[in-house]
């Protein structure tokens, strides 16, 4: 479970001059959770009750900056993000090192249009004015909204402060009243570069006191290659099979590829086969779709059924009915495919259904529709779709792929998955 921070701009920028907004105190954070509901639209309530207790189970955590803005030195950025999360090292029991592995950080951090992905699946700004976000532990990512950061007007001051901000959420820290406080619910002109009194106290109830027995600069738990040697030809069982049930992405960004009772995790060498079971307790074989949705929970549809995992484990009183959790979506679905504003294509057959997880009815009357008649390129039938961590889509069909926009028509040549995705 987690929830998501927003910070909303208060100033305007003119002139290369800071003018504080018109309202003393400044335009509040918009603090209503992203994600509202489970994809199915159950416990609901459980968001609205998320409060500071989520925090961390380790004190080192990873972080990455996938990308850049254009008009800032990649190196200014990173030495300010290392100094924003410096700023929280140095008051309480956490260490954060940066990992060249994005896939696999704890924190991912970003510069983002109003719509965007986070780790492959849809992700939005709730309003334009909104500065950056941050997700509570353990999931912990952090956007900044690339319509200020970075303009002409902005300044590296203004950043490292939203930046500051942002760990603090992605740390577990809620807002302060206190506008002498970094997590303050308002940006001021003061631009803070630390955590203030109130914040440092807040921190260590969570992560304790800064030992100072603690290595300065942490080791990485494991060690990985820093050359750009070829990742070696799969030799497993995987390259041996001539069929595949679907193709997910689960909540640690691994790409996991389901064949019968078995499973293999293409983010390895030579993936073995391993049994879902072990990985999704009670999952049955032979699912027919599967997707995880920005609650981070993975849900496996197979026959008239679906399952829902909180990480690795079964919820209560699932299975259920997809008729029940997904109204309107049929049984015995191909594939999936999430879609940016939030919910899902379906695809069964040569027909799809848009299932809107913002409206009261989710699936329209005049669904389904012709997929051959509605997107360009697609093959006759479906046999998995996937988001990546990227944002790439890509749909299957047999042992073949493709690649496809954000309006589900071809982009890309057809493809081999076993030479491109299995690495055989």
């Amino acid at each position: 479970m987690f929830r998501l921070i927003s910070l909303v701009i208060i100033s305007v920028w003119s002139f290369g001059v800071v003018r504080s907004a018109a309202i003393l105190e400044g335009r509040p954070y918009h603090d209503e959770p992203y994600y509202p509901t489970d994809l199915d639209g159950a416990n609901s309530s459980k968001y609205r009750e998320l409060s500071a207790g989520l925090k961390w189970s380790k004190s080192l955590l990873t972080y990455n900056i996938i990308n850049y803005p254009a008009v800032v030195p990649r190196e200014v950025i990173g030495s300010t993000i290392r100094q924003a999360f410096d700023a929280w090292s140095a008051v309480t029991n956490l260490d954060f090192m940066e990992d060249a592995d994005a896939g696999r950080v704890d924190i991912q951090v970003s510069f983002e249009g109003m719509n965007h992905y986070r780790r492959g699946v849809p992700c939005q700004f709730s309003q334009e004015i909104t500065l950056a976000h941050a997700f509570f532990p353990e999931a912990g990512d952090i956007h900044f909204n690339t319509k200020y950061f970075f303009t002409d007007d902005t300044s590296i001051e203004q950043f490292l402060n939203t930046a500051v901000h942002e760990i603090g959420h992605s740390l577990g820290l809620l807002h302060s009243s206190s506008r002498d406080s970094i997590m303050y619910g308002a940006q001021l002109n003061n631009f803070l570069s630390k955590p203030q009194p109130e914040d440092i106290q807040a921190i260590q109830a969570i992560y304790g006191v800064r030992s100072e027995t603690r290595p300065t600069t942490p080791t990485p738990p494991t060690t990985r290659p820093t050359s750009k040697t070829p990742k070696p030809r799969t030799t497993t069982k995987l390259c041996s099979l001539q069929s595949f049930d679907t193709i997910v992405i689960d909540h640690r960004g691994d790409i996991c590829v389901l064949a019968d009772r078995f499973y293999y995790n293409l983010n390895e060498t030579n993936p073995p086969a391993r049994k879902l079971s072990a990985k999704w307790p009670k999952l049955p074989p032979k699912v027919d779709a599967a997707v995880t949705y920005r609650d981070q929970k993975t849900y496996f549809f197979k026959g008239q059924q679906y399952w829902k995992y909180d990480r690795r484990q079964l919820e209560e009183r699932y299975p259920r009915p997809t008729a029940v959790g997904f109204p309107g979506v049929p049984p015995n679905l191909d594939a999936m495919l999430l879609v940016k504003g939030g919910g899902f294509l379906a695809f069964k057959d040569q027909q799809y259904w848009f299932y809107d997880t913002r409206k009261a009815k989710p699936v329209e009357w005049y669904y389904p529709k012709s997929t051959r008649s509605e997107f360009a390129g697609f093959p006759e039938r479906l046999d998995a779709a996937l988001v990546t961590p990227e944002g790439r889509r890509f749909i299957f069909s047999g042992l073949r792929y493709w690649e496809i926009d954000d309006n589900s028509n071809v982009i890309g040549r057809e493809g081999n998955v076993r030479r491109d995705w299995f690495n055989c």
